[in-house]
């Protein structure tokens, strides 16, 4: 169904709402550099979780998730389940010491924990490479799948059918933007959420993530509904995928790897042992670091952390998956194209990430189509504007103000902030050209980072890991997984990922042992600021160290393995729920909404 009146309205209405608070909160963020990148600190626990689940709730999450399952079934979801791991490590050990660091980035703390010339490197060098590098290639896959959404949803020549025939004939083939439909689409979308970022900076960002959070829920919820009632409820759609699919049904619907073996045996072993930890976020450093440190206190850090990891994880991932199900039936898997085959079907048999808005626009009626288009823009909105901000935070804080002009006003800060957005945003426009698959480029991604994961972990909770540490990582990580991307592309990704991981970490424990330490006097200070848990040594006197149980690692660790344990008996739950025996999934919910009390509370009191 094309887009009607009423949903135009909602569409138009949503984004004139962003452009409203950014022009609202323009004087505030004007302020100067915390105010523009962490918004004065200010902001209480359930904004700092609703902005991380909205921030993380793109455009590009559903159409992967979609992908995934026609190609891996629901157990391919593992990829970024694992990652949970990594999440609740953060909300139990890390969030709070966030908060306690004062810094603008995470690139900031890198001298405030190491010393000398190697950490003032360290700190240009990752400044660089993650707002323009890591910063730019998120921002490509997010605004690619944008590109996906509105070739689905709309057609700019059913307004002007003359002159996009002709840039239509003009387009270079080959490019991941596939279609100039495409092209002006992205591009109108990720102007307006530049504008209000630039305008209102962390602050407009986190008061419109909290209307795009309801919207991308709510737009998914409906969805799920609508697809569901469309095969005839749960149960129907499980009784049609057996007999679509009577050899691999089992596999589409299974939990864990259909009989643990080969290639998606390997491939999830490396996603919950390794991948999670190996990764540069692994310590909730980037843009989740951004929302921990503007937190008003380090309670409201660690409650938000929490609200954020349930949330990602458990109370969105059902609305995506049970419509990815569905569209294993309305567009079969293997299915020949008709002569006649509409222009949906011939989008998804050539990419299956395109069957979640061509689904949409397939069984949704007016009014609901609009608010799932809608919610789809603000999902975007809200990945590109943390983006955006986030990466000019390096460019300005990093950069900028430490290396090129320390005795930079604030004034010059925040125009500097603005001008370094556009330029942030232009570089991303331009990687969106070479992105072809969303979940493709999430591998990449997390391959190129892998060499962090360990010392990211490592320097909150040893003081033997340096400067020297980080960038052995780092470099290694980046030049191996260029060479296996180069070399070998048609390896899995789980073995790259094995082979990345093994020479990074190799290469950073030998240069751990053999480089020079960092000095007492930045350690003691360190210690001091944040009173981090763990493996201190001479560093925390008994002077530092304050009453609170946070100083013994193993609390916080024995907590955080049973919020792992809740995390995934609430993913099986909620599997056995809408894919099995609700009885029994009903008592799995209740056994893991009691699990995460508990949890809670505790950590609360601690």
């Amino acid at each position: 169904m094309p887009l009607q009146t009423i949903d135009w309205i909602i569409v138009l209405g949503y984004i004139l709402f962003t452009l409203l608070v950014g022009i609202l909160m323009q004087r505030r963020a004007s302020q100067g550099m915390e105010s523009f990148f962490v918004g004065n600190r200010s902001f209480p626990w359930w904004m700092v979780g609703i902005s991380m689940v909205a921030t993380t709730f793109a455009a590009d999450t559903p159409l992967a998730v979609t992908g995934i399952i026609a190609n891996d079934g629901l157990s391919g979801n593992w990829f970024w389940w694992s990652m949970a791991f990594a999440h609740l490590a953060v909300v139990f050990l890390i969030a709070p010491l966030w908060r306690d660091s004062k810094v603008v980035t995470d690139a900031e703390l890198i001298e405030v924990r190491y010393d000398g010339k190697a950490a003032a490197a360290l700190r240009g060098f990752k400044a660089f490479f993650f707002a323009v590098i890591i910063n730019c290639i998120t921002m490509g896959w997010v605004i690619r799948a944008v590109g996906k959404i509105f070739d689905a949803f709309f057609q700019w020549k059913d307004v002007a059918p003359d002159t996009m025939t002709k840039l239509e004939s003009l387009w270079p083939q080959g490019m991941g933007v596939r279609t100039a439909n495409e092209a002006i689409s992205i591009v109108l979308m990720s102007v307006v959420a530049l504008t209000y970022a630039t305008l209102g900076g962390l602050q407009s960002v986190v008061i419109t993530d909290m209307v795009q959070f309801a919207m991308a829920l709510g737009g998914a919820v409906l969805f799920a509904w609508y697809a569901v009632d469309h095969v005839g409820g749960l149960e129907q759609m499980t009784h049609r995928l057996y007999e679509l699919y009577p050899d691999n049904a089992e596999s589409f619907l299974s939990f864990l790897p259909e009989g643990m073996a080969g290639a998606a045996l390997f491939s999830f072993v490396m996603y919950v042992s390794v991948q999670w930890w190996a990764n540069h976020n692994s310590d909730g450093g980037g843009y989740f670091a951004q929302r921990l440190v503007s937190a008003r206190s380090s309670k409201d850090a660690h409650r938000g952390s929490l609200l954020f990891a349930i949330t990602h994880y458990l109370v969105r991932t059902w609305p995506w998956v049970l419509v990815g199900l569905v569209a294993l039936i309305v567009y079969p898997l293997g299915a020949e194209l008709a002569p006649d085959a509409t222009r949906d079907a011939i989008q998804v048999a050539a990419d299956r990430e395109a069957a979640y808005p061509a689904l949409a626009v397939k069984l949704l009626p007016a009014g609901v189509l609009g608010l799932l288009f809608a919610s789809l823009i603000a999902a975007f909105m809200s990945t590109i504007d943390t983006h955006v901000n986030w990466g000019s935070s390096y460019l300005v804080n990093d950069l900028y103000k430490r290396f090129l002009k320390p005795q930079a006003t604030e004034k010059q800060l925040v125009r500097a902030a603005r001008l370094s957005s556009v330029l942030i945003l232009v570089m991303a426009l331009a990687i969106t050209t070479q992105i072809e698959s969303v979940k493709g480029a999430w591998e990449f991604f997390t391959a190129l980072g892998a060499g962090l994961g360990l010392p990211h972990i490592l320097r909150w909770v040893w003081w033997r890991i340096s400067a020297w540490s980080e960038l052995a990582g780092l470099v290694t990580a980046a030049i191996v997984t260029a060479l296996l991307w180069a070399l070998v592309p048609e390896m899995e990704y789980a073995q790259k990922l094995g082979i990345t991981v093994l020479f990074s970490v190799t290469t950073m424990l030998l240069v751990t042992f053999l480089a020079p330490g960092t000095q007492r006097s930045t350690l003691e200070a360190f210690v001091r600021k944040v009173n981090p848990p763990g493996i201190w040594g001479p560093y925390r006197d008994s002077s530092m160290v304050r009453e609170h149980p946070g100083n013994h690692l193993l609390r916080p660790v024995v907590r955080w393995l049973g919020a792992c344990a809740i995390m995934v008996l609430s993913l099986f739950a909620l599997k056995t729920l809408f894919l099995g025996d609700t009885v029994v999934g009903w008592a799995l919910v209740a056994a893991s909404v009691a699990g995460w009390f508990v949890v809670s509370i505790r950590g609360s009191e601690d």
